[in-house]
């Protein structure tokens, strides 16, 4: 469909590319943040122990639905695929597998929220 402009590689190749360039800086954002913050954390327990104080706690924040919504989010994407190469092979299913491959790691993210849940249910109850 879209292969008959003589543009869409060089097209394709672009948005890539510029989605590429565009995600690296909020990821050297997040890290240089991540890295500032541990940073601090280590001043102040180095601090704790030579004022002989006792070690702080620091939060720690954890989703509790975190692996659920990646699983659900790798399964949108898996169906995404399987969708565009059904409609841009004119329903011959011959690609179809390559989107298994995300909805498979979405049910396995799906799978282990589940028991995460389960162990975290059953560590409450016996006081662990």
């Amino acid at each position: 469909m879209f292969q008959a402009d003589p543009n869409f590689n060089i097209v394709l190749l672009t948005t890539v590319v510029v989605g590429i360039l565009g995600a690296v800086p909020v990821l050297i954002g997040v890290l240089i943040a991540n890295n500032a913050r541990k940073r601090r954390e280590a001043e102040i327990i180095k601090l704790a122990i030579e004022k002989g104080q006792p070690l702080p706690s620091f939060p720690v924040s954890s989703s509790r639905y975190g692996t659920l919504k990646a699983g659900m989010i790798w399964i949108a994407v898996g169906l995404g695929i399987v969708l565009m190469v059904l409609i841009e092979s004119e329903g011959r299913p011959e690609g179809v597998s390559l989107g298994l491959i995300p909805i498979l790691v979405g049910i396995a993210l799906c799978i282990s929220w589940f028991l995460e849940r389960k162990e975290k249910s059953q560590e409450s109850i016996s006081g662990i």
